[in-house]
Protein backbone atom coordinates (compact mmCIF):
# COMPACT_ATOMS: atom_id res chain seq x y z
CA UNK A 1 0.00 0.00 0.00
CA UNK A 2 1.33 3.13 -1.01
CA UNK A 3 1.55 6.21 1.27
CA UNK A 4 -1.12 8.12 -0.03
CA UNK A 5 -2.97 4.99 0.11
CA UNK A 6 -2.27 4.10 3.99
CA UNK A 7 -3.15 8.24 4.85
CA UNK A 8 -6.19 7.62 3.22
CA UNK A 9 -7.31 4.80 5.26
CA UNK A 10 -5.81 6.63 8.33
CA UNK A 11 -8.37 9.58 7.64
CA UNK A 12 -11.69 6.95 7.10
CA UNK A 13 -9.88 5.05 10.43
CA UNK A 14 -10.07 8.95 11.84
CA UNK A 15 -13.47 9.18 10.49
CA UNK A 16 -14.58 5.94 12.11
CA UNK A 17 -13.46 6.69 15.42
CA UNK A 18 -15.70 10.59 15.38
CA UNK A 19 -18.93 8.84 14.54
CA UNK A 20 -18.18 6.13 17.33
CA UNK A 21 -17.70 9.33 19.60
CA UNK A 22 -20.41 11.37 18.45
CA UNK A 23 -22.40 8.17 19.05
CA UNK A 24 -21.27 8.61 22.56
CA UNK A 25 -22.18 11.89 22.81
CA UNK A 26 -25.48 11.39 21.66
CA UNK A 27 -26.20 9.11 24.34
CA UNK A 28 -24.50 11.58 27.09
CA UNK A 29 -26.76 14.66 25.90
CA UNK A 30 -29.92 13.95 24.34
CA UNK A 31 -30.66 18.22 24.57
CA UNK A 32 -27.83 18.67 21.71
CA UNK A 33 -29.37 15.57 19.61
CA UNK A 34 -29.87 17.78 16.36
CA UNK A 35 -26.29 19.12 15.96
CA UNK A 36 -25.28 15.76 17.03
CA UNK A 37 -27.05 13.86 13.79
CA UNK A 38 -25.64 16.92 11.86
CA UNK A 39 -22.24 16.15 12.94
CA UNK A 40 -23.16 12.11 12.25
CA UNK A 41 -24.36 12.84 8.47
CA UNK A 42 -21.49 14.61 8.11
CA UNK A 43 -19.07 11.89 9.28
CA UNK A 44 -20.71 9.78 7.45
CA UNK A 45 -20.64 11.69 4.16
CA UNK A 46 -16.96 12.30 5.15
CA UNK A 47 -16.17 8.50 5.15
CA UNK A 48 -17.55 7.79 2.24
CA UNK A 49 -15.71 10.71 0.23
CA UNK A 50 -12.39 9.18 1.90
CA UNK A 51 -13.75 5.18 1.05
CA UNK A 52 -13.94 6.90 -2.64
CA UNK A 53 -10.69 9.30 -2.79
CA UNK A 54 -8.90 5.74 -1.67
CA UNK A 55 -10.43 3.61 -4.39
CA UNK A 56 -9.65 6.23 -6.79
CA UNK A 57 -6.36 6.54 -6.02
CA UNK A 58 -5.43 3.25 -5.95
CA UNK A 59 -6.81 2.65 -9.59
CA UNK A 60 -4.46 5.85 -10.75
CA UNK A 61 -1.71 4.40 -9.14
CA UNK A 62 -2.27 0.55 -10.71
CA UNK A 63 -2.84 2.97 -13.91
CA UNK A 64 0.24 4.74 -13.39
CA UNK A 65 2.34 1.23 -12.47
CA UNK A 66 1.05 -0.01 -15.94
CA UNK A 67 2.53 2.64 -17.93
CA UNK A 68 5.75 2.62 -15.93
CA UNK A 69 6.22 -0.97 -16.53
CA UNK A 70 4.71 -1.17 -20.68
CA UNK A 71 7.79 1.82 -20.60
CA UNK A 72 10.42 -0.31 -19.12
CA UNK A 73 9.44 -3.18 -21.65
CA UNK A 74 9.76 -1.21 -24.68
CA UNK A 75 12.88 0.30 -23.86
CA UNK A 76 14.45 -3.45 -22.62
CA UNK A 77 13.04 -4.64 -26.57
CA UNK A 78 14.79 -1.72 -28.12
CA UNK A 79 18.13 -2.47 -26.13
CA UNK A 80 17.92 -5.90 -27.09
CA UNK A 81 17.61 -5.30 -31.00
CA UNK A 82 19.89 -2.50 -31.00
CA UNK A 83 24.14 -3.09 -31.65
Amino acid sequence: MSILESSVQNLADALDALEAKLDEKHVESTGHSENVDAARRQARAARAHASDASREISRMIGDIQSLLDADKFSNSEGSDGAG
